[in-house]
């Protein structure tokens, strides 16, 4: 792969096959889109989890990936019939800035 700037994976391999001659891609996408189904299908929370917060990922990248994987397995659930009901279902850490602090002696309003 080449090193252009945000060309995704899907129309990677698309191109990828296009440049080696392959005048029909329906087979290698379709094998390689029920691989991808697979590895959907059996990857944990531990990976998702062990995935976003990988050293090389920011904190604002790591809150973005959250929502984004969030809404891919949605997806996944929706439209792929993969469930993913424990990634899915993946509690979301309270932001501190949000969460309500009892100041005082928590007699007055």
């Amino acid at each position: 792969m080449s090193k252009r700037a945000k060309i995704h994976f899907l129309t990677a391999y698309v191109e990828y096959l296009l440049d080696q001659g392959i005048r029909s891609e329906e087979y290698y996408l379709g094998d390689a889109s029920r691989f991808l189904r697979f590895l959907l299908a059996n990857t944990t929370r531990e990976q998702v989890d062990s995935y976003i917060c990988s050293m090389h990922h920011s904190e604002a990248y790591r809150a973005r990936l959250e929502k984004t994987l969030r809404k891919f397995f949605l997806f996944a659930r929706e439209k792929l019939a993969i469930e993913a009901e424990e990634i899915l279902n993946r509690q979301k850490e309270p932001d501190q800035h949000l969460v309500h602090r009892k100041i005082g002696r928590g007699d007055t309003i």
